[in-house]
C-alpha cells in the first residue's frame, strides 16, 4: 500500500557531510545542503520497527529494508517542490533560458567518455552575447517545474524558494571532574532549518519585494513540511498507515513529528507532462533528478549499454539513446550499518558517488512510446535495487 508521509521539523536538523569531525579531524562540523534519501529511509524504518514493538532481528530487518521510500521533498501550500534543473540558465534580463544538446560541426563535440554525446548549452539566438548567469531559485513549485519540462515559458516569482538556511552553534567541552569548560576546547555544529524556506529574491535591492530590504519576516520565509511517498506491505504497511509519532531524524537525535496522510495526488504526474509525452511526434525526452542518483558507472546509468542505449527501470518496453548530459560535480555518500544481517557486516558502509539532484539527461526515443514514462513519474532510476528502495534517483520526465 502507498502512504504519504508528512514530517514536521520543530528544531534544525543535523545533516553532516562525510568529512571528519572531532579532535583529530577538525572541530567544525559541516552540513549538507539537504537531507539524503538514506537518512530518511533509515530513520523511518527504525520508527516503524519501534512503533510495531518488534525487535530488530534479521527477519524483521529484511521486512523493513523492503519498505520503499521516496523523498524527502519540501511541501508548501499543498504542493511539492523539486530542486532546480541543471539545464536552466538564468539570464540577468531575460530570465530563465532552457539549455539543450547542440549540434556541432564535424570534428567538434564534448569530452564526455561516451560516443555520440552532444554538448549541452544555449543557442546563438538565446545568447548572442556573453553574460554572467544569475542565481536560480533552489526549489521550484511542481506546477512551474512541470511547465519547464513541458517546454512552456516560466518566470520566477515569490512562489519559488531558496536553499535551507544553516544554523551554527558553538559548543564547549566540559571537564567531568571540575564541571566547567575546558580551556580552548571549542567545537561548532551546523544544522538545517527545515520548518521554513526563504522566498526567492526577485529583486534583492527593491524595498517591499519578496526577500527585499523592506520585506518583513512573514514575507521572507514560507512554512514547509517534508513530504515522502512510502510503499510498504505486511506489518510494515499496517503500521505505516496509522503512523503518528515523534522520533529522531538525522544527527543528535533531533525530534520530528511523523504523520501518515492521504494526499497521493501530490505525487501524481501533472497533466501537461502526460500530454506532452503522449504526443505521437515526441521523440526527445529528458530525465531530471529530483533526488541524488547512484549509478555503478558514476555519471552514467548502468541500464545504458556501451552505445548509450537502454531502458530505465520499470519501462522495459522503451528504448532510449543518450544524447546529452547536464549535471553538477559528483558528491559522496556513505553511512554506518547497524543491521544484523548475515551478508552485511556491522560498521562503515563503502563510499559511493552520487549524481546530485537537479542533474538532467537528454534522450532520444529509439523504440517504444514515450507515454510510458508518465507512469514512471518520480520513480527511482538508480542501478541497485536497494538504492531504489532507499529513494535514490527519483526522476521527473519531460520533453526537449
Amino acid at each position: 500500500m502507498t502512504t504519504i508521509l508528512e514530517i514536521i521539523c520543530r528544531d534544525p536538523i543535523i545533516a553532516r557531510d562525510g568529512r571528519p569531525f572531532g579532535a583529530a579531524g577538525g572541530n567544525r562540523m559541516r552540513s549538507l545542503d539537504w537531507l539524503l534519501p538514506s537518512v530518511l529511509a533509515g530513520s523511518l524504518r527504525t520508527t516503524l520497527g519501534k512503533a510495531a514493538k518488534r525487535d530488530f532481528s534479521a527477519d524483521n530487518v529484511k521486512d523493513l529494508l523492503r519498505v520503499e521510500v521516496a523523498g524527502p521533498l519540501p511541501c508548501a501550500a499543498r504542493q511539492l517542490y523539486l530542486p532546480a534543473p541543471e539545464d536552466c540558465v538564468v539570464h540577468p534580463e531575460h530570465g530563465p533560458l532552457r539549455a539543450r544538446p547542440q549540434p556541432q560541426d564535424e570534428g567538434s563535440g564534448c569530452d564526455w567518455p561516451s560516443p555520440g554525446l552532444l554538448p549541452v548549452g544555449l543557442t546563438q539566438a538565446q545568447a548572442s552575447e556573453d553574460f554572467k548567469p544569475a542565481e536560480a531559485p533552489v526549489w521550484w513549485p511542481l506546477d512551474r517545474y512541470a511547465a519547464w519540462l513541458a517546454k512552456e515559458d516560466i518566470t520566477f516569482d515569490e512562489h519559488f524558494l531558496g536553499a535551507a538556511e544553516r544554523e551554527e552553534r558553538t559548543h564547549v567541552k566540559i571537564d567531568p571532574a571540575a564541571g566547567a569548560a575546558e580551556e580552548s576546547q571549542l567545537f561548532t555544529t551546523a544544522a538545517l532549518a527545515l520548518s521554513h524556506l526563504p522566498r526567492y529574491r526577485t529583486d534583492p535591492k527593491a524595498k517591499g519585494t519578496p526577500g527585499g530590504a523592506g520585506a518583513g519576516p512573514e514575507r521572507k520565509f514560507v512554512p514547509i513540511t517534508l513530504c515522502a511517498r512510502i510503499r510498504a506491505d505486511g506489518w510494515c504497511g499496517e503500521v505505516m498507515e496509522k503512523l503518528d509519532a515523534l522520533h529522531p531524524l538525522g544527527g543528535e537525535r533531533r525530534l520530528v513529528h511523523w504523520r501518515a496522510r492521504q494526499e497521493a495526488d501530490l505525487w501524481h504526474c501533472p497533466e501537461n507532462i502526460r500530454n506532452a509525452l503522449a504526443k505521437p511526434e515526441t521523440r526527445h525526452v529528458r530525465m531530471a533528478l529530483a533526488t541524488p542518483a547512484i549509478f555503478k558507472d558514476g555519471w552514467k546509468p548502468g541500464w545504458l549499454n556501451a552505445s548509450g542505449e537502454g531502458a530505465p527501470p520499470g519501462a522495459e518496453k522503451l528504448t532510449l539513446r543518450l544524447k546529452g548530459v547536464s549535471i553538477a560535480r559528483w558528491k559522496a555518500v556513505s553511512g554506518w550499518s547497524l543491521a544484523k544481517l548475515p551478508d552485511q557486516p556491522l560498521g562503515p558502509k563503502p563510499v559511493k558517488r552520487m549524481v546530485p539532484a537537479g542533474g538532467v539527461y537528454f534522450f532520444e526515443v529509439v523504440q517504444g512510446e514515450a507515454s510510458v514514462l508518465a507512469e514512471r513519474w518520480l520513480k527511482p532510476v538508480s542501478d541497485d535495487a536497494q538504492d531504489r528502495l532507499d529513494g535514490f534517483g527519483l526522476a521527473a520526465w519531460g520533453v526537449w
